[in-house]
Protein backbone atom coordinates (compact mmCIF):
# COMPACT_ATOMS: atom_id res chain seq x y z
CA UNK A 1 0.00 0.00 0.00
CA UNK A 2 1.33 3.43 -0.94
CA UNK A 3 1.62 6.06 1.73
CA UNK A 4 1.28 9.78 1.30
CA UNK A 5 4.45 11.82 1.77
CA UNK A 6 5.00 15.23 3.36
CA UNK A 7 5.04 17.42 0.20
CA UNK A 8 2.00 15.66 -1.23
CA UNK A 9 -0.13 16.05 1.90
CA UNK A 10 0.85 19.71 2.26
CA UNK A 11 -0.05 20.36 -1.38
CA UNK A 12 -3.46 18.78 -0.82
CA UNK A 13 -4.02 20.85 2.32
CA UNK A 14 -3.09 24.05 0.51
CA UNK A 15 -5.49 23.27 -2.33
CA UNK A 16 -8.30 22.43 0.10
CA UNK A 17 -7.68 25.65 2.04
CA UNK A 18 -8.03 27.61 -1.21
CA UNK A 19 -11.32 25.83 -1.95
CA UNK A 20 -12.61 26.65 1.52
CA UNK A 21 -11.71 30.29 0.95
CA UNK A 22 -13.39 30.29 -2.48
CA UNK A 23 -16.64 28.81 -1.16
CA UNK A 24 -16.71 31.18 1.83
CA UNK A 25 -16.19 34.12 -0.50
CA UNK A 26 -19.04 33.01 -2.73
CA UNK A 27 -21.30 32.44 0.27
CA UNK A 28 -20.53 35.97 1.53
CA UNK A 29 -22.15 37.36 -1.62
CA UNK A 30 -25.69 38.30 -0.62
CA UNK A 31 -26.85 38.42 -4.23
CA UNK A 32 -26.54 34.68 -4.97
CA UNK A 33 -29.72 32.65 -5.25
CA UNK A 34 -30.71 29.94 -2.77
CA UNK A 35 -29.80 27.04 -5.10
CA UNK A 36 -26.31 28.43 -5.61
CA UNK A 37 -25.97 29.12 -1.89
CA UNK A 38 -27.05 25.58 -1.06
CA UNK A 39 -24.64 24.05 -3.58
CA UNK A 40 -21.70 26.04 -2.24
CA UNK A 41 -22.63 25.40 1.39
CA UNK A 42 -22.70 21.66 0.71
CA UNK A 43 -19.41 21.82 -1.19
CA UNK A 44 -17.86 23.85 1.63
CA UNK A 45 -18.92 21.31 4.23
CA UNK A 46 -17.42 18.45 2.22
CA UNK A 47 -14.17 20.32 1.56
CA UNK A 48 -13.84 21.14 5.28
CA UNK A 49 -14.24 17.45 6.11
CA UNK A 50 -11.50 16.56 3.63
CA UNK A 51 -9.29 19.36 4.93
CA UNK A 52 -9.60 18.08 8.49
CA UNK A 53 -8.82 14.53 7.33
CA UNK A 54 -5.65 15.59 5.52
CA UNK A 55 -4.55 17.77 8.44
CA UNK A 56 -4.74 14.62 10.56
CA UNK A 57 -2.77 12.71 7.93
CA UNK A 58 -0.15 15.48 7.93
CA UNK A 59 0.14 15.18 11.69
CA UNK A 60 0.59 11.42 11.40
CA UNK A 61 3.25 11.83 8.70
CA UNK A 62 5.08 14.37 10.85
CA UNK A 63 4.97 12.06 13.86
CA UNK A 64 6.36 9.17 11.79
CA UNK A 65 9.40 11.14 10.63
Amino acid sequence: MNTIDWPEVNCLIEALEMLVSKHRSILADTSIDEDTRSDHANDLAYVEILLHKYQQVRDQVAAAQ
